[in-house]
């Protein structure tokens, strides 16, 4: 899997702090990309339902994806 690593960069709560992007972190970062434009046009309709879907699936998907990208895009399960 292509993967792109800039170093490690510190330690927050005992987990090592990379950025690290690959195919799947990328592949989250579109969805919520297109979460936030979906979002903007169920405000455009007045939406309800569509409003609420659009902030669900913003928000998982975009703290999914910067946390798959902060902790290097792999879990160390070794140490």
């Amino acid at each position: 899997m292509p993967f792109i690593d800039s170093g490690k960069l510190g330690k927050l709560f005992g987990i090592d702090i990379h950025i690290g992007v690959n195919i799947f972190a990328i592949l989250m970062f579109l969805v919520f990309l297109f979460a936030l434009k979906g979002l903007m046009h169920s405000f455009k309709t007045k939406n309800i339902l569509g409003i609420i879907f659009g902030l669900l699936a913003a928000t998982s998907f975009g703290f999914f994806s910067i946390a798959t990208m902060l902790t290097y895009g792999y879990p160390i399960l070794h140490h």
